[in-house]
């Protein structure tokens, strides 16, 4: 009598493991963005190190005198930038949830405007 009743728990408990993990990723509410530092350490710190400071020969800085020479220190530019690339640098609209374009762009500007201190 046991076996039957572990033999019947265990496929429950998995199914609803199953299920509880598939809405969760199915419905991202919107405090499921992650925030713009966050964003940044995982997607760009690899070549930006620092923000300002590039690791690659060839890459561009993200600081504002930079940016500005380049006419992509606004939001929108830097949005479009993070999801298509440019240059060298790939874009990343695979690796971003919905809305953190936005809220990448909109850190790194303001980063750039305080000198990435």
């Amino acid at each position: 009598m046991k076996i039957s009743k572990f033999l019947f728990v265990i496929p429950l408990i998995t199914l609803i493991i199953i299920l509880q993990t598939s809405l969760h990723n199915r419905y991202l509410m919107a405090s499921d963005i992650r925030d713009g530092e966050t964003v940044f350490r995982n997607v760009c710190a690899g070549c930006h190190v620092k923000g300002g400071s590039v690791v690659l020969k060839g890459s561009k800085s993200l600081k504002l005198s930079d940016l500005e020479k380049r006419g992509i220190a606004d939001v929108n530019s830097i949005t479009i930038i993070a999801n298509d690339g440019i240059g060298f640098m790939k874009g990343y609209k695979n690796k971003l949830r919905d809305g953190e374009d936005k809220v990448l762009a909109q850190w790194i500007i303001q980063n750039a405007e305080k000198g990435w201190k």
